[in-house]
């Protein structure tokens, strides 16, 4: 899938507490693309929330927050939820050196756009993720995310009831907006389906995450295949992943 040409300068990234060695490697890759606007380091995930509305105060906008899972004070799942919660529009990923399973549905819980692991990262890939994540594609394995989608499914944390409960309450075009997200359709191939601008069907996409009280598009497919609304659910999860939101 080719990239979305960006203007230089237009794709703010906020670090939270890398270790000196990985925040300059970090930063040294993404220096290399002029779209990207390094914001800064911050030391935790509330401390991210201030760096985050003092950026705005100075005229900047982060797009993607790169954040780290291991031992030690800074819990990468948390700063995820932390950011999520207060600004949903952006977009996490969280780099590691554990395969942890729990981890990584935690992760896609909060809401996390990507789950990289530090040693099979390159340079190309780094820039590649935080450009694609910012367009909706779940950065992560897949067959890391194929395990990670069906644990949620069989293990949901709410029950079949209570997710067809809470799909009721979609109306009847944010169904059909939810079933072609299970599909793995871009926003653009959604328009077109429908016969529906493409900012129409972005305020459905929106509507649909917000209602299902979802952190992204592949955990709404999630809850969607929880409720039985999509067809074959750990395939529709993950191809609603795997698309950009063009």
């Amino acid at each position: 899938m080719a990239l979305k040409k960006r203007e230089p300068g237009t794709l703010g990234v906020l670090m939270i507490d890398f270790s000196p060695v990985v925040r300059e490697g970090l930063e040294s890759i993404m220096k290399k693309d002029d779209a990207i606007v390094i914001i800064g380091d911050a030391p935790d995930g509330h401390e991210a929330l201030e760096h985050i509305n003092r950026a705005r105060d100075r005229g900047q906008t982060v797009h993607v927050v790169l954040t780290e899972t291991r031992n030690g004070k800074v819990d990468g799942v948390q700063a995820t939820r932390l950011v999520k919660e207060r600004f949903p529009e952006i977009a996490v990923l969280v780099l590691t050196e554990s395969m942890n399973d729990s981890y990584v549905i935690d992760a896609i819980h909060a809401g996390a756009g990507g789950y990289i692991f530090l040693k099979d990262m390159t340079p190309e890939g780094l820039l590649q993720s935080i450009h694609r994540v910012v367009e909706g594609v779940m950065q992560m394995k897949t067959e890391l995310l194929h395990a990670a989608v069906e644990n949620l499914i069989q293990n949901g944390r709410k029950t079949l009831a209570e997710r067809t409960t809470e799909a009721a309450h979609l109306t009847e075009r944010e169904v059909d907006v939810l079933r072609l997200m299970g599909n793995g359709d871009s926003n653009k191939m959604m328009a077109e389906t429908l016969g529906i601008t493409l900012d129409t069907t972005k305020k459905h996409v929106r509507n649909v995450i917000d209602k299902l009280q979802a952190r992204s598009r592949t955990h709404a497919s999630i809850i969607a295949a929880q409720a039985g609304i999509v067809g074959n659910p750990i395939n529709s999860a993950i191809n609603a992943s795997t698309e950009a939101s063009k």
